[in-house]
């Protein structure tokens, strides 16, 4: 298996030549880098294609380009935070399934995500079953 990792700051591409046919195009976007790249591989190693992106002004700019098949974004992010995000997503993408994460213990932020508009909400650290789970579930609801 080839792997290219595209070190472009702020954006990290994985790709694997077993994946071209992928499940899903997603777009991973958060400030934490260890987070962002443990995830994306997790994603790819699943058949998915991985867009990263560190911060929500380049999340859009992708978008914009060539938009996901769900949108996987941090809430607190310097510059535009992930509610931010979800909002200008929703007016630009009305359908588009987004799952937002905090790090955050408050269950306010939850709240405010779903009532956002978010599909679903992550807890970090993210159990990569939860998350899963949560990519199952979006895969059922929008196969119909």
């Amino acid at each position: 298996m080839y792997q290219i990792d595209l070190n472009i700051s702020p954006i990290s591409c994985f790709l694997e030549w077993e994946t071209l046919g992928a499940m899903m195009d997603i777009l991973l976007v958060d400030d934490d880098d260890a987070l962002r790249h443990t995830l994306g591989r997790f994603l790819t190693g699943r058949g998915h294609c991985v867009v990263m992106a560190s911060e929500g002004d380049m999340a859009l700019h992708l978008m914009q380009t060539s938009p996901p098949d769900l949108l996987l974004c941090d809430i607190q992010m310097p510059g535009m935070d992930g509610i931010t995000l979800l909002q200008t997503v929703r007016q630009q993408f009305p359908n588009l399934p987004v799952i937002l994460m905090t790090g955050a213990r408050d269950i306010d932020f939850a709240i405010k995500a779903l009532r956002g508009g978010a599909t679903d909400f992550l807890k970090k650290p993210v159990q990569l079953q939860e998350l899963q789970a949560c990519l199952e579930k979006i895969g059922e609801s929008t196969s119909c």
